[in-house]
C-alpha cells in the first residue's frame, strides 16, 4: 500500500471516530451542566478545557459563554479539533483516495459535510443542542455501518478500521478523565452522572445486562475500561486494533520486524488491560490509570505513522 493512501485511511477513520466521540461528549455536559457546581463560567470552561484550546479560545473570547463555546467546539473551521473540522478533513482525506472505498461512503460523508456546513450556532440553540449532537451522531454512525457492511476486507479497510479503533480508545480515555475531573465531589453518589456517562457510549443497556455489582461511576469506569465484549471500551478497541494489524501481516507478502514489533506493543496493551483487576480501578486510582492509557495510545499511534507512513503532526483531542 501507498504511504499516501495508508496515511489517508488511517486519519479517515480516526477523524470520523473523532467527530462522533466529540459530539458524544458535549452531550454528555448538555445531560451534567445542572448538576455542576460553580458558575456557569466554570461549567462551559470544563467543556471547552475537555476537547478544545482553551489558550486559543481565550484570544478570541472574554469569557465562556454557552453560544461561543458551543460554536468553537462544533463549527468553527479555525479550530483544529472542532467537530466541522474533524469531519472536513476525513472528507479531504476521502476525496484524495476515493477509488479505494466504495464510492457511496464518498456520497454520505460529502452530503453530512455539506448538510453540516450549513448549521448556523443560532439554529442549534434554538432546537435543542441534545438533538443537534443526535443527529451528528446518526450521521457519522452511518458512514460507519455503511463501510462495515460493503467494504472489501483488504489492506484499505483494515488500515481504516485501525484507525477508527485506536482513536475509540484515546477518546472513551478522554470521555472518563472529563467526567471525573467535573465531579470530584461526586464520587459514587450521582446517579445523574452515571446514568449520563453510560448513555453517551450506548451502554446502559449493555451495563444493566451484566448485573453487575453496583450503578456507580466508579464501576462504570471499570466497564469502559475493562470489559472485553462491549464495544466501545477501551480493552474492546485496543485487541480490535490489534486484530486489524494482524490482518495486515497476513496479507503482506513482506511483513517486515517493524510491523511485528507493532503488533507485539498492541498484543502488550491488551494483555495488560485483560490482567488488570476491577478492584485495581478505583476512584483514586482511576485518574493514573487513565494517564497510562493515553500514553500508549499515543505510542501505537506514532508507531503507525513511523511503519506505514511518512511521519506528520498528529492532531490530538
Amino acid at each position: 500500500m501507498l504511504e499516501r493512501i495508508a496515511e489517508s485511511l488511517f486519519w479517515i477513520g480516526r477523524y470520523t471516530e473523532r467527530a462522533e466521540n466529540h459530539a458524544r461528549l458535549l452531550d454528555v455536559y448538555y445531560h451534567l451542566r445542572e448538576d455542576g457546581s460553580g458558575k456557569a463560567e466554570a461549567v462551559w470552561k470544563r467543556i471547552a478545557e475537555a476537547i478544545g484550546d482553551c489558550e486559543l479560545y481565550e484570544e478570541r473570547y472574554k469569557e465562556y459563554r454557552e453560544r461561543d463555546v458551543l460554536h468553537f467546539l462544533t463549527l468553527d473551521v479555525t479550530q483544529a479539533n472542532s467537530i466541522l473540522s474533524c469531519v472536513i478533513l476525513a472528507r479531504d482525506n476521502l476525496k484524495k483516495i476515493r477509488e479505494q472505498l466504495p464510492s457511496e461512503l464518498w456520497n454520505l460523508l460529502n452530503s453530512f459535510y455539506l448538510e453540516l456546513k450549513g448549521v448556523q450556532i443560532e439554529e442549534v440553540m434554538q432546537q435543542s443542542p441534545h438533538r443537534f449532537f443526535q443527529r451528528l451522531k446518526e450521521g457519522l454512525a452511518a458512514f460507519q455501518g455503511t463501510a462495515v457492511s460493503i467494504a472489501l476486507r483488504d489492506q484499505s479497510w483494515h488500515m481504516l478500521e485501525s484507525g477508527r479503533h485506536l482513536e475509540r480508545s484515546e477518546n472513551v480515555v478522554r470521555l472518563l478523565q472529563s467526567v471525573s475531573q467535573a465531579a470530584p465531589e461526586l464520587r459514587k453518589s450521582s446517579y445523574a452522572y452515571t446514568m449520563a456517562v453510560l448513555k453517551s457510549v450506548g451502554g446502559y443497556e449493555a451495563f444493566r445486562r451484566l448485573d453487575l455489582e453496583e450503578f456507580s461511576l466508579e464501576e462504570v469506569a471499570r466497564f469502559l475500561v475493562l470489559q472485553e465484549s462491549f464495544p466501545r471500551s477501551v480493552h474492546f478497541a485496543l485487541a480490535g486494533f490489534e486484530q486489524h494489524l494482524k490482518a495486515m501481516r497476513g496479507e503482506s507478502n513482506n511483513s517486515s520486524s517493524a510491523l511485528e514489533r507493532m503488533i507485539r506493543s498492541a498484543g502488550k496493551a491488551r494483555s495488560e488491560l485483560g490482567w488488570l483487576d476491577r478492584n485495581d480501578i478505583t476512584m483514586d486510582t482511576l485518574n493514573t490509570v487513565l494517564e497510562q492509557l493515553l500514553g500508549t495510545n499515543r505510542q501505537l499511534g506514532e508507531a503507525v505513522a513511523k511503519y506505514f507512513f511518512s511521519p506528520g503532526r498528529e492532531v490530538i483531542a
